[in-house]
């Protein structure tokens, strides 16, 4: 005996469809959220430090800054590349040495694995370099209300 359902094959493209709208509508928020934070942080960027009469140029920190789409625009990366010896100004102007380093990643949101990543440019504690934050602010601002965002496009796309 054979049980035939009627409407499942417009049911089934009905819910492929509405996949399809989540799917892009998750896609189109990431995208934007991505290249806000990019856009913020290069804004943000040092280009430059001062230490005593020496001004040392640090443009070089913005152009580093870039996204790069994953899993078919499911999520991104954003983020920039920081030599792994030798100076390190892009994770520096972030996070501040000594008593700055402290003080930045004692701020709400800055979360185990941001001080985990920061402790990897940790040397003596005693520098006195003040941090700039130029990322981690952007990110942020860019992701607190990534969740409700997400939910209004997806219940104003399946209307």
């Amino acid at each position: 005996m054979a049980v035939t359902v009627k409407g499942l094959d417009a049911a089934l493209k009905d819910i492929n469809k509405k996949e399809d709208i989540v799917i892009n509508a998750i896609k189109d928020i990431l995208a934007r959220v991505a290249t806000d934070i990019e856009f913020e942080a290069t804004l943000n960027a040092p280009n430059s430090y001062q230490i005593g009469d020496k001004t040392i140029n640090l443009s070089f920190i913005a152009q580093k800054i870039n996204k790069k789409a994953l899993n078919n625009g499911l999520a991104y990366n954003v983020g920039l590349s920081v030599p792994s010896t030798g100076e390190q100004w892009e994770a520096w102007m972030e996070f501040g040495t000594g008593l700055s380093a402290e003080q930045i990643l004692g701020r709400a949101g800055y979360t185990s694995e941001i001080k985990a990543q920061a402790k990897n440019f940790f040397r003596n504690g005693k520098g006195r370099i003040i941090g700039r934050p130029y990322f981690y602010p952007a990110f942020f601002r860019n992701t607190a209300n990534l969740v409700q965002e997400i939910e209004n496009e997806i219940n104003k796309d399946l209307k």
